[in-house]
């Protein structure tokens, strides 16, 4: 008998939820090819993430969470697969999806991602980049502490296609721990922000 359509449901996000349940330089290279489906509107959009950032919490000092918890950041204590939307130099939102574990803020940046389809037939270098890409799905603050598999959640994650092959290089656009090798990025893909 064939699985009833919420069970499965149910179970693919008990498959990614465990995914996402992992220090963040392990979930970020686990993140590429996976699906970001933005609801809402006449169409859902759909991404395919090609390029990620781990940000390790606490520890790291180029974390939003390296002086401490604020109400801005608390989003990052929340349990795997919570949204962290901020808006950076006055005119971009960034996208960051918390992982590890409740109460420890390590999280993923999400830098750029293939837009599939939905977007009114746009290309799919729309999504390079994190402000681009938060445009593109029509992310903001509002989002910010939402969960990715809340059932009415506007924003959920979904499995996709693998990259053939990973690169890895050193995080973009800061000056604190800028040597550490936690950008991940699809080595095939136009889409990545940065080479």
């Amino acid at each position: 008998m064939p699985s009833h359509p919420t069970l499965r449901h149910r179970a693919d996000a008990d498959r990614l939820l465990r995914g996402l349940a992992r220090p963040p330089e392990k979930a970020a290279p686990w993140l590429l090819g996976k699906l970001l489906v933005r609801r809402g509107g006449r169409h859902p959009v759909a991404a395919r993430i090609v390029e990620t950032e781990a940000y390790l919490g606490e520890g790291d000092p180029a974390a939003h969470v390296f002086r401490g918890r604020t109400p801005r950041n608390a989003p990052l204590f929340g349990p795997p697969g919570t949204v962290y939307v901020y808006f950076v130099y006055g005119m971009h939102h960034c996208l960051n999806i918390a992982v590890d574990r409740e109460g420890v803020p390590g999280c993923v940046l999400i830098r750029a991602a293939e837009v599939l389809g939905g977007a009114d037939g746009r290309d799919t270098l729309i999504g390079r980049g994190p402000g681009r890409l938060c445009r593109v799905l029509g992310l903001d603050t509002r989002l910010s502490g939402r969960h990715l598999f809340d059932p009415d959640s506007p924003l959920t994650l979904q499995d996709g296609p693998r990259p053939r092959a990973v690169g890895v290089a050193p995080r973009v656009g800061i000056t604190k721990a800028a040597e550490r090798l936690l950008r991940f990025f699809d080595e095939d893909s136009p889409a990545v922000s940065r080479r």
